[in-house]
């Protein structure tokens, strides 16, 4: 079992946003200016997430007079370059039962959120949830 309940892997399902967790899902660094996040339902069920990332390129060199700015929590304007990450969302109990399938309802099967052994508390919500499992010999 892995001590996760359904709630706490779906969260952008659910919520139709990241977790607070989450402001650098995927990508790490400093530059990351925003994340906008889109759910697309088709008959009531999410098909498709997709994250807008806009990366604040100031003092990169890679800035030029055609990029978009954006204004800072301090006022301060700033070139920005925009990418698309788009993903099919697997639910957890989903998930779960695709790796049930292959590798056997008696596999070892642990799932670490943002790769910790455990949440920090109650309320915290993982960007990642992390799955470990081994077929039993």
């Amino acid at each position: 079992s892995s001590g996760i309940n359904a709630e706490y892997g779906d969260h952008i399902i659910k919520f139709g946003k990241l977790p607070n967790s989450s402001s650098k899902l995927y990508y790490q660094g400093d530059r990351i200016h925003r994340i906008k996040t889109s759910v697309l339902t088709v008959d009531g069920d999410c098909t498709m997430i997709t994250l807008d990332y806009e990366i604040d390129i100031s003092g990169t060199g890679l800035a030029d007079s055609t990029d978009p700015m954006r204004e800072k929590a301090d006022g301060t304007l700033i070139p920005i370059s925009q990418f698309r990450l788009s993903y099919y969302p697997h639910t957890l109990a989903k998930f779960n039962a695709l790796l049930e399938d292959e590798f056997g309802a008696d596999a070892d099967h642990q799932i670490l959120p943002d790769f910790m052994a455990k949440k920090p508390d109650e309320s915290y919500v993982p960007s990642y949830l992390v799955h470990i499992i081994k077929r039993k010999e």
